[in-house]
């Protein structure tokens, strides 16, 4: 391939592209009007057309219900999850389950997965760096939460396959920001990332040596950010209104829509001044139809006293993140803020009181993670573009059909002012009207201001001749294993039974001891520049408990209680090399990994290395409703661990196991990821048939299953049925449909 692998920080508020040039220096790219942040906001025109960016951000105070925000704390998830029911009070667009349990977004438009939100800004993002670069973009290092389960990993590698872009590598942000702060300066200190965005917030604790980057912990809520913040600042103005005029306005959706935008706005002028006057003109009627404004006066004291409780939650998640580093603040050198949510003072303080020294103000907290990203992929393009790789034929029964592309059309520079505009304007000043795009509001400040121009209408275009790429499978399979329909479920255990017939391994890659080895808007502004972003209940433990098998009770094996034993042929893994792509019929080597086993060459002593870890424990259910741990938290990726099962009940030929993520040992309380179902067994007496299976935590933080039978050495089938995700089939329905789009 000779096309570039970008960089796209997929944010919930902002997503953002950049590149590396040939000398391997970083630049954030813009659209043709100078634009480098663009609003994660989709929505669907009347005209049948599909909005992206900042024309579809000011979309959401005319058409609520068909404008998509915030989809990136919904992908992954489960729609009965607590998360889901929590979004589904705050949006005004229509959540619905779907299939397999994932959450559906219902537009006029159509229905859509959130993966199919998700890939409509990631191709949005990708054509403003197809334009810039004049050349072709398909592959890209999308970044991710360091909290993201294994499922929203998986969503967003799906989102890219819808998108027609291959993800050659999840990256947490943390990292990637680590990566920005120490380009080029051959640091050697312990450094931690705060990042404070608009959906999620993580910590990270990290090594850096010169271009090798170690996480020594991470953190994270995956549902914690500024959105938090606004939705208590709207709240507040909503009740100052109800106060005086006996009116909810929350009880209106365009009316509450135009309130939240307004919110947004308001915090990030507080940031700047210790004061606003808000003004939201006829934002409600009252008797006989008389137009009622809102006007408030609002001080940053104000702001704090309401979000205090949300952003101390983040200190909550800091101290985890330390504990797990075994630190104290006094041991981190220096601290990364990254995120539109660490712009307001009040974060800004209660970082530097929590580490006992100010944060750097020399790192764009909302580019950083984006330049990150660029910078691991100018490392991964150098490896793969010296190197070959052993790639896989895409699923079978799947057309190779291109994927379309959204291109934006040409669209007016004339502005008008809408009626539904708001103001915050600091207090005593004399005002200057500026008229904004349509649908936006009115700033009104004496000091010049840079307006941010609507991003034009993306449309669907004639797809071009270029094979997808593979679609990541609802059914994950590792080397030599097959995904197979499941059968009747009358045929399946309902509990399994694990055999110790030898010491339960871990295996991490041995190259990760030498650092050295190769690893795997709203519509309103205030200032010149693109708007501004802002365990479970006692039980018996599960660890080290018996099981019974075969009517005898297992002796206990304690997890981790032995050091982790490298396994003799696991190959070393590249850091940067392409990760494992998942498919139905793919036979994905391990990362860094060629076929027949040869290891890639060492890559160059000047790209960076990143040592990651998993920030959630994996397990499986045991009996009982609880769970035991397999892969521990803060544990090296890649890595690696093996359990033996046995049937449970006489000529049992089907064995589920349900796998999930979390730190309680009540399989409840926990994430479960999905069922892992071992068919085909040889029907024996209970207990007499035993399977290997390998769990493989990948570089991507993505789960493998491999099984085999130890007494045969033959590969049996296996297959993980990720709860929440899209099947090939629906990825490649989802493909068509936005075919089937129109202006």
């Amino acid at each position: 391939m000779s096309d570039p692998i970008v960089g796209i920080d997929l944010g919930t508020t902002n997503s953002v592209v950049s590149v590396c040039d040939a000398s391997g220096q970083p630049r954030v790219i813009a659209d043709e009007r100078g634009t480098k942040i663009h609003p994660s906001v989709v929505s669907f025109h009347p005209n049948g057309s599909v909005i992206v960016g900042v024309e579809a951000k000011q979309r959401r105070v005319i058409d609520p219900r068909n404008t998509v925000y915030s989809s990136k704390r919904l992908i992954g998830r489960q729609f009965r999850s607590k998360e889901i029911q929590a979004a589904m009070s705050r949006v005004p667009y229509v959540i619905k389950e779907g299939a397999n349990q994932q959450p559906t977004i219902v537009t006029r438009g159509g229905e859509f997965a959130v993966p199919e939100i998700s890939a409509i800004i990631l191709d949005h993002v990708r054509n403003v760096a197809k334009r810039s670069l004049g050349q072709d973009v398909s592959r890209a290092v999308v970044t991710v939460p360091a909290s993201f389960t294994d499922a929203q990993r998986s969503a967003t590698a799906t989102a890219g396959a819808i998108a027609g872009i291959t993800v050659v590598r999840v990256l947490n942000e943390p990292p990637a920001a680590a990566l920005a702060y120490g380009h080029m300066r051959q640091l050697s200190r312990v450094i931690a990332v705060s990042d404070f965005g608009g959906g999620t917030f993580d910590v990270t604790i990290l090594r850096l040596q010169d271009q090798v980057y170690e996480v020594l912990a991470t953190a994270g809520d995956s549902f914690l950010g500024g959105d938090d913040v606004d939705e208590v600042l709207m709240h507040h103005m909503a009740e100052q209104f109800l106060a005086s005029h006996r009116i909810d306005v929350r009880e209106n959706e365009v009316g509450i829509m135009r309130l939240r935008a307004v919110a947004e706005q308001t915090k990030i002028e507080l940031s700047r001044r210790t004061r606003a006057i808000v003004k939201v003109d006829e934002i409600a009627y009252g008797p006989g139809g008389a137009p009622l404004n809102l006007e408030v006066e609002i001080s940053r004291d104000q702001l704090i006293e309401r979000a205090t409780p949300i952003i101390e939650r983040s200190f909550a998640v800091c101290e985890e993140a330390m504990r797990l580093a075994q630190l104290t603040p006094a041991g981190i050198e220096d601290v990364v803020l990254v995120g539109g949510t660490t712009k307001i003072p009040y974060v800004r303080e209660r970082v530097t009181r929590f580490f006992q020294r100010p944060p750097r103000t020399d790192v764009n907290p909302e580019e950083a993670v984006a330049v990150g990203a660029a910078l691991q992929a100018s490392a991964l393009d150098r490896i793969l573009s010296r190197r070959p790789v052993t790639r896989s034929p895409s699923s079978p029964g799947v057309p190779a059909v291109a994927p379309p592309t959204f291109e934006d059309a040409a669209t007016s520079e004339k502005r008008t002012t809408s009626p539904m505009g708001a103001e915050v304007r600091p207090p005593q000043r004399p005002p200057t009207e500026r008229p904004t795009a349509r649908g936006a509001a009115v700033d009104r400040f004496e000091e010049p201001t840079t307006g941010v121009g609507a991003t034009p209408i993306a449309r669907i275009t004639k797809p071009g001749a270029a094979a997808p790429p593979p679609i990541p499978s609802q059914k994950r399979t590792m080397v030599g294993v097959p995904v197979v329909t499941l059968p009747d479920e009358s045929g399946v255990g309902d509990e399994v039974t694990r055999e110790r017939l030898g010491t339960d391994t871990t295996r991490t890659d041995p190259t990760l001891n030498d650092p050295f080895a190769p690893s795997a808007q709203p519509t309103m502004t205030f200032a010149p520049g693109p708007p501004l972003g802002h365990g479970g209940p006692a039980g018996p433990a599960a660890v080290g408990s018996p099981l019974a098998m075969g009517g005898r009770e297992q002796e206990p094996t304690l997890i981790g209680a032995q050091p982790p034993q490298v396994h003799p042929s696991q190959t070393p893994t590249v850091f940067g090399a392409q990760p494992p792509q998942v498919g139905p019929a793919q036979q994905p080597t391990l990362i860094g990994a060629m076929a027949g086993g040869a290891a890639f060459a060492s890559p160059p002593r000047g790209a960076p290395t990143v040592i990651d870890v998993t920030p959630r424990s994996l397990g499986i259910g045991t009996v009982a409703g609880y769970c035991e741990e397999l892969i521990r938290r803060n544990s090296r990726v890649p890595t690696e661990m093996q359990r033996m099962f046995a049937t449970s009940r006489d000529k049992q030929q089907v064995v589920r196991i349900r796998v999930c993520q979390g730190e309680s040992r009540r399989l409840d309380d926990n994430v479960i990821l999905g069922d892992l179902v071992l068919e085909g067994l040889p029907a024996r007496p209970r207990g007499e048939t035993a399977i290997e299976v390998t769990f493989h935590l990948d570089a991507n933080g993505i789960l493998q299953v491999r099984a085999r039978d130890p007494k045969t050495g033959q590969e049996q089938r296996a297959s993980l049925d990720i709860v929440g995700a899209q099947s090939p089939a629906e990825v490649e329905a989802a493909r068509e449909r936005f075919a089937q789009l129109r202006r």
